[in-house]
Order: C-alpha cells, then sequence, then structure tokens
C-alpha cells in the first residue's frame, strides 16, 4: 500500500473505529505546515465541535510501514483513540480572550531560515538566526499536550503588539512549562540504570550485565555537558532564552559556555574552558544532526555562546572574532601605556609627521 492509498484509506474507514456519536461527523484531508514539518493531516469534527485534533498521517504511514507487526487496524484504533481523547467541545472563548491567553502562553524555538514560509505570518522573536514564536496551551494530559500557534491575524485581533506577546510569553513560559537543568552524567545513570534493570528482567547473564554497568560508567564519567530542556521534555530548547536562565548557567558552569542546539526539544550546554573548541563542538553537533536527531527535530548546525561577563549570546563564531579583536585592543593599548608602539604602527606615525 503506498502513501496515497494509505491516506484515502484511513479517511474512508476511520468512521468504523468511532462511536456511533461520529456517525455523522465531517473527515477531511488537508496539508499542514507547521514549524519544521510539512505534512498531510486529518480532522474528524462532528457538528458542535469548536476543536479537533490534526492528525499526522506521514508519521503514521512511516510507523506502519517500518513496523510489521502493526497492522492497519491497529494504526486506525491508534488514531480513533487520539480522535476521542481531544475534547470536541471547547471554550473558544478562551482562545479569542487574551486575559485568559496570556496565562497559558509558552514559547517554541526553531531555526529562522528553515520555517521563513510560516515566520512570515507568525509574530516571533529573531535571536542570531533562531525564532521564538508563541503558543497557547489548549491542554495538557497524560496523553500529550494540545497548543496553537499564534498568528499575525491573532496577534490582531487581541489588540496587543509583539513587544506585549514576548513579555507576557516571557513571564508565563516558566510557568507553564518549567525549566529542567540536569547534569548529562545524572540522566545517564538514570538511563543506565533502566536499561540495567531490563537486562536483569530479561534474564541476562551476570558477566554481561556486569560488562554494561562498566561501559555505561566509562560512558558518563566526567562528561562536561549539562541538558537543559523543560519539565515536559518536549519543544524544551525555548527555555535557554528564559529571563535569567543563560546567568543561571553561567555560575553552575563557573564561567562562559558554549550552547549545542541538541534538538527542539532540549539544548546542551558546555563550559568554555579551553578543552575544546567551537569548531570542534560544530563538527559534533552537524554530525548528530545528520545521523540522530530527526528532520523535524532538528534546530541548526550553529553553536553559539554566553559571555557572563558582558552577558552576550551569540554565534560561537562571532563571539571568537570578537575575543580576538578585544585581545588585540588590549594589547595595543597596553603597548601605548608602556610608551611603546608596534614597528608598524612607528612607521605609520614617522610617515605621517614627514609629511
Amino acid at each position: 500500500m503506498n502513501f496515497e492509498e494509505f491516506i484515502n484509506t484511513v479517511k474512508d474507514t476511520i468512521k468504523d473505529y468511532l462511536p456511533e456519536e461520529y456517525k455523522d461527523a465531517e473527515v477531511k484531508l488537508l496539508e499542514n505546515r507547521k514549524l519544521n514539518t510539512h505534512y498531510t493531516g486529518l480532522t474528524v469534527t462532528r457538528k458542535g465541535d469548536t476543536l479537533a485534533p490534526t492528525i499526522n498521517l506521514n508519521a503514521l504511514f512511516e510507523n506502519y510501514g517500518q513496523q510489521t507487526e502493526n497492522n492497519l487496524a491497529s494504526v486506525m484504533e491508534e488514531v480513533a483513540s487520539v480522535i476521542q481523547h481531544t475534547p470536541g467541545k471547547f471554550d473558544i472563548g478562551r482562545v479569542m480572550d487574551y486575559d485568559s491567553v496570556k496565562k497559558n502562553l509558552f514559547m517554541k524555538l526553531s531555526a529562522a531560515e528553515k520555517n521563513a514560509d510560516v515566520l512570515e505570518h507568525t509574530p516571533h522573536i529573531t535571536k542570531e538566526d533562531l525564532a521564538l514564536t508563541f503558543h497557547i496551551m489548549l491542554d495538557q494530559g497524560e496523553k500529550g499536550t494540545a497548543t496553537t500557534m499564534i498568528t499575525d491575524k491573532m496577534m490582531d485581533a487581541y489588540g496587543v503588539d509583539l513587544e506585549k506577546l514576548y513579555q507576557d510569553a516571557m513571564l508565563n513560559s516558566p510557568v507553564i512549562c518549567p525549566v529542567h537543568i540536569e547534569s548529562i552524567n545524572d540522566a545517564l545513570a538514570t538511563l543506565g540504570k533502566t536499561m540495567i534493570e531490563e537486562m536483569k528482567d530479561a534474564g541476562a547473564p551476570p558477566k554481561l550485565i556486569q560488562e554494561m554497568e562498566e561501559r555505561l560508567e566509562e560512558e558518563y564519567r566526567n562528561n562536561p555537558m549539562t541538558v537543559v530542556t523543560n519539565n515536559l521534555s518536549v519543544d524544551g530548547a525555548s527555555v535557554i532564552f528564559y529571563p535569567g536562565v543563560m546567568d543561571q548557567l553561567g555560575e553552575r558552569m563557573k564561567g562562559d559556555y558554549f550552547i549545542l542546539p541538541s534538538s527542539v526539544h532540549e539544548i546542551l550546554v558546555v563550559p568554555d574552558d579551553g578543552n575544546i573548541s567551537f569548531r570542534e563542538l560544530t563538527d559534533m553537533v552537524k554530525e548528530v544532526n545528520r545521523t540522530q536527531v530527526a528532520p523535524e527535530d532538528r534546530l541548526t548546525d550553529q553553536v553559539y555562546h554566553y559571555d557572563t561577563a558582558d552577558r552576550i549570546f551569540e554565534k560561537a563564531e562571532t563571539f571568537a572574532e570578537r575575543k580576538k579583536q578585544k585581545e588585540a585592543e588590549r594589547g595595543i593599548s597596553a603597548d601605548k601605556a608602556a610608551g611603546t608602539l608596534p614597528r608598524s604602527e612607528k612607521r605609520h606615525k614617522t610617515a605621517e609627521m614627514s609629511l
């Protein structure tokens, strides 16, 4: 079954997996363009519904094709479950009333150039080559979250400007999606314990378990990286721009640090202690993005830097140039203070005096 056959089959048979109350529902296929992704979506809307989820059929087809144990019926049951979980009756007034909206505002971070077509009609704040967009948390539960992105039309309807939206999002984002900071050693240790427990439950030989424990310990020993995300570990890269977070990380790192865009869900922080260059880190980010991060989760290949003294967030290569320039200026100032000038500058001054 190819993709075209798959989406039409889902559209034509989804009602067979839904309760009687959905028998007159309208089923639609639509092309959906979101941050970092473009997909064919499915919506099922009953009369009177003000909210309906958009099911990503591209992701479902990939899952259906890759996992042969999943038959079409199980895929349809999964779709039906999502449709029924989302409340059809939703107070649309909450979305149109800005006083209600601002209490549920949070931010997402994406690559500005990659999402230029979406950002063209979306209020956003640019940070270097990254873009902060604004979203409303509609529902939060065990099966996930329901959110919607604020568009230019919505912002105009609210009667607020970009600065007001930004300030309210900065105030409320840490409440809606609190920051979570954890050393990668601790994160890997937790993951390692889970893996070891699973091996024990599966009856793995003691020697194999011991070898795995030793290997895991070696992997996370003295790793300088810190993981920064939100409490959901979903769309958590934006927390780096929460008020005070960069300075908080500076205290934790005891100085300047590099910021690695692990994905849209999290970022990694590495101390700028001279042990590794930004070029090496950039090569690492590129390789991880190419081999381990799904396209829809990628942020950028850039590495960033935070200067704790000047409190500047910038691309790492920009910081390197700025640092070089500052060192050159300090060198000239030191020479002048000592009553000496570099040989090239002496020649320049002599030439001026001879004219």
